[in-house]
């Protein structure tokens, strides 16, 4: 938790998801709501510290709760009808595409869910949702590859979305699942308009978290400091100069001896070989060999310590 909180930045605490199963014990401390309230709003509930428990009888959306697998769907929501009514749909056949076609657990699968922040939490969780902004729900996605080498795929809609997206999918998958967010939970809770959620199966908390930790020595802070935009935008909106002959602008590097550490890092960081340590009064410095290979990507500009590369067009 501590980790995650730390390396991302998180405003809101990670919340713990267990769908109880069919004969297991209420664990201590979870309080059932004294009002129904619907999935997304339990979300929200718990990454604000509480810890819940939510048999059927807690569930304001029957929908939500149908999906679940902690009671049947009624015919209603199963035919579509509803999505006509609110407009959300053009026509019965695309909503009844939509239904099939979404995550959904058995009923009777399940007999309540328990939602607790995640370092509350006094059960196993099947799933932990982390409430996000874009940024930070790159970085786990970057942990993951970090991890595995892998990309991601995700399977979303802005229907059904904190239920079937959050809970459904990756507890089939084993695989972490993105949603945005969906029309009834944006409609009755208060995550913000910049926030998603992204839910990750619990056994991949440790090697995400781990591989956090490594990005957070180095690649998180750089990203963060903007450390490849240039050091001075000026003339805005002005014509870039043309350069004499082919008409193509050209970069100049400008290397203070004086400044270079002599670390290699803006050599090494180099996708084009532009740069090359050579040997000056004594001591390794960089300089440029191949400055018409330079593309003005501002790489060896972040990565230098001591800001002694500076760029102009000419």
């Amino acid at each position: 938790m501590k980790i995650f909180k730390e390396t991302l930045s998180l405003r809101w605490d990670p919340v713990a998801v267990r769908m109880m199963r069919p004969g297991e014990e209420r664990p201590p401390q979870m309080i059932e709501p004294p009002v129904p309230l619907r999935h997304c709003q339990s979300i929200i509930t718990a990454r604000r510290g509480n810890c819940l428990y939510m048999p059927p009888r807690s569930h304001a959306c029957p929908d939500g709760s149908g999906i679940l697998g902690l009671v049947e769907m009624s015919a209603k929501l199963r035919s579509g009808d509803l999505y006509l009514l609110f407009k959300k749909m053009p026509n019965i056949e695309t909503a009844q595409k939509m239904i099939s076609s979404r995550s959904e657990f058995k009923s009777g699968s399940y007999e309540a869910t328990l939602l607790a922040p995640l370092d509350k939490a006094t059960f196993e969780p099947d799933v932990v949702v982390f409430t996000l902004w874009p940024e930070q729900a790159m970085w786990l996605c970057c942990a993951q590859t970090y991890h595995n080498g892998e990309r991601q795929s995700f399977k979303t809609s802005g229907f059904n979305s904190t239920c079937a997206d959050l809970i459904v999918q990756p507890m089939n998958t084993g695989e972490m699942n993105i949603s945005f967010g969906c029309y009834g939970s944006r409609a009755s809770s208060e995550i913000d308009d910049f926030e998603l959620y992204l839910s990750v199966p619990t056994h991949l908390l440790e090697p995400i978290a781990q591989s956090l930790q490594k990005l957070s020595q180095k690649s998180i802070p750089e990203e963060r400091k903007k450390i490849y935009l240039h050091p001075v935008m000026d003339k805005i909106g002005s014509r870039r100069p043309e350069s004499k002959g082919d008409g193509a602008a050209s970069v100049e590097l400008f290397i203070d001896s004086d400044q270079c550490l002599g670390d290699g890092l803006c050599v090494d960081f180099c996708p084009t070989g532009v740069l090359e340590m050579v040997e000056k009064d004594g001591r390794k410095v960089a300089i440029a060999v191949h400055p018409e290979a330079c593309s003005a990507c501002y790489t060896c500009v972040g990565q230098c310590s001591e800001k002694a590369i500076q760029l102009s067009y000419l």
